[in-house]
């Protein structure tokens, strides 16, 4: 088991205002932050390209080795993300999910509810590590609905409200 506490996730397509969210989750209870977004600023500055769009097995391996460690480390009570979102970049990708992914302890590691973040053209943009065109992540939207149904997690779509009510309501959800 990686943690003593179960984690709850805040998961969804990129720029649907998860970590936004998670800025404001912050002051209230311990959260872990996002290790796709670290992992590809690192990839960037290095000049290598293990990011989703370059070289996804790379990108998985090393955000699961991250993740790992601050699992076992981390005092966190929601995550920004979940390693089950690297399974559904890999089927939206159609590789192979690697042993590590498939056989790891999704339920003992996290709750079994689960925040989906929905993709929300209005506030979706473009940065550096965020470089996925709109249409492709309403693809990954639907990889990551699946990917968390076929695990067997409940799953709470947050409403398209400001960051500071989903904040409020994941609150009163779980404490």
């Amino acid at each position: 088991m990686y943690s003593l506490q179960k984690k709850y996730i805040i998961t969804g397509a990129p720029g649907t205002g998860k970590t936004t969210t998670i800025n404001l989750l912050k002051n209230t209870i311990p959260c872990m932050d996002e290790v796709s977004r670290k992992v590809i600023l690192e990839e960037q500055q290095n000049n290598r390209n293990g990011v989703p769009w370059g070289d996804i097995h790379r990108f998985s391996d090393l955000v699961f080795h991250v993740t790992s460690q601050e699992l076992l480390t981390s005092n966190a009570q929601v995550c920004d993300r979940s390693l089950l979102d690297l399974e559904a970049y890999l089927a939206l990708e159609n590789k192979i999910i690697p042993h590590y992914l498939q056989d790891f302890p999704y339920h003992d590691t996290y709750h079994n509810t689960v925040f989906f973040a929905p993709t929300w053209f209005d506030i979706y943009c473009q940065d550096g590590q965020r470089l996925q065109e709109f249409d492709y992540c309403l693809k990954l939207e639907k990889a990551l609905l699946e990917q968390y149904k076929n695990k067997g997690f409940e799953i709470i779509t947050l409403p398209k409200v400001s960051p500071l009510k989903r904040a409020k309501f994941i609150i009163e959800s779980i404490l």
